[in-house]
């Protein structure tokens, strides 16, 4: 007892405040979700509850339990507990039907100012299709395209992109 206050002392820090129930869901609130939380588990939790200075007989399981209930970990937390899906192999029709197509750079300058490579690759055979570029936009990769994957192989089924601006 220090005060009116009662304290649990400890091996080797200062002493712990203990606390009641409606207190101590307060302090797990706070240290989880508060200005300064982090939404961490329920074993970090209760060491941050514990490094703050307070102590209740089950702080550990409250922790715990407060951490699985706590609505925003449990729809925003990284899914690191959950099964991997197994990989599915891309199934392909037949040869140059689906290509894949990526822009690399900027590297250091070559001939003629050219710092981008596109490349495309096709699914089935694995074939390669490059050139380097001096700049890159949506002119540059139709003529690309066009130049590259329709004149030669005709038109492909499927174009996978990542979506950048350019395609």
């Amino acid at each position: 007892m220090i005060g009116d206050e009662l304290y649990k002392r400890t091996i080797d820090g200062p002493p712990l405040k203990c606390l009641d129930e409606e207190r101590a869901k307060y302090v797990l609130r706070e240290v989880h979700e508060g200005s300064c939380g982090n939404h961490s588990g329920g074993r970090s939790l209760a060491q941050k509850v514990t490094r703050q200075g307070y102590f209740w007989p089950t702080l550990d399981k409250d922790a715990t339990d407060f951490a699985k209930k706590c609505e925003s970990c449990q729809c925003y937390a990284a899914l690191i507990h959950s099964p991997a899906t197994p990989m599915e192999p891309v199934r392909i029709a037949c040869p140059f039907d689906q290509w894949g197509i990526d822009i690399l750079g900027p590297f250091p300058p070559a001939v003629a100012q050219k710092k981008f490579i596109i490349v495309a690759v096709e699914y089935f055979t694995n074939w390669v299709e490059v050139e380097a570029l001096a700049k890159i936009s949506e002119k540059e990769v139709i003529n690309f395209i066009w130049k590259n994957l329709i004149c030669r192989f005709g038109i492909p089924r499927v174009l996978i992109s990542d979506n950048g601006t350019q395609f």
